[in-house]
């Protein structure tokens, strides 16, 4: 099994790497997830899913919700809503509505420090993907509203692979958009589904606390708790340091 590194908090280890000019930088994409790695979704998507599933006399307390982060729309439709007369895609546009108008009431606001993490990372010679179970329309929505969609190179989104994370496809997707094979690639998430996607990717997987404890997302290669502070070069050097290959 890979050793997995916790770093509590970054802020403590970038000083140490400051000054090292030799570091490697081993990757040639870097491909990130979307609700809980760039953007704080969680609240929004979920009060969206509780009144879709209110409509359907089903409840949604939000210890159920959280499994089903990282999840295409779809497939949540899917297995939890299948007894449903409605078509998939009419429930699907009625989160969508609810989405947009809770957006509305309460905006949508950056996980703190990623700007500074995009930003960090066009200062390399990586190109970058956003790689999302959203549906586009939400992506687009979201990306806009916060002024990220110019950072990225590539986007795929979860209606346009068959199988949802953990499935590795989207990232597999978005490897082949980049034109990069699967070990140049950094993943970074936020979410277990997304961390195992990765995995199966055969991609490095760097996991960030924003939704999930820790414990919970053992599988990445490297664990954080904060952007802030960040810098490429020194993540690249503590997964050198660590041996991760």
């Amino acid at each position: 099994m890979e050793e997995v590194i916790v770093l509590t908090p970054l802020i403590h280890f970038c000083n140490i790497m400051n000054n090292n000019e030799t570091t490697v930088v081993p990757f040639e994409g870097v491909i990130l997830d979307m609700d809980g790695t760039l953007i704080e979704s969680t609240e929004a998507d979920y009060l969206a899913w509780k009144r879709v599933f209110a409509d359907y006399n089903i409840a949604l307390p939000f210890e159920d919700y959280m499994p089903m982060l990282g999840m295409r729309s779809v497939d949540l439709v899917k297995q939890k809503l299948a007894h449903s007369k409605d078509a998939p895609e009419t429930i699907l546009q009625r989160k969508m509505d609810y989405f947009k108008e809770i957006a509305v009431q309460k905006g949508i606001k950056t996980v703190p420090f990623a700007m500074a993490l995009l930003q960090n990372l066009k200062q390399y010679p990586v190109r970058i993907a956003l790689a999302t179970s959203s549906r586009r329309e939400k992506m687009k929505l979201a990306m806009e509203n916060v002024g990220m969609l110019s950072y990225f190179d590539v986007i795929v989104t979860g209606d346009e692979v068959h199988n949802g994370k953990p499935a590795p496809d989207i990232f597999i997707l978005a490897a082949k958009r980049l034109q990069l094979p699967p070990h140049k690639c950094l993943v970074i998430e936020d979410a277990a589904n997304g961390v195992m996607a990765a995995k199966s990717a055969h991609m490095k997987c760097i996991a960030i606390t924003t939704t999930h404890e820790a414990g919970r997302l053992q599988q990445a290669d490297l664990v954080i708790d904060s952007y802030e502070n960040v810098d490429f070069k020194n993540w690249c050097a503590l997964l050198n340091g660590a041996g991760v290959k």
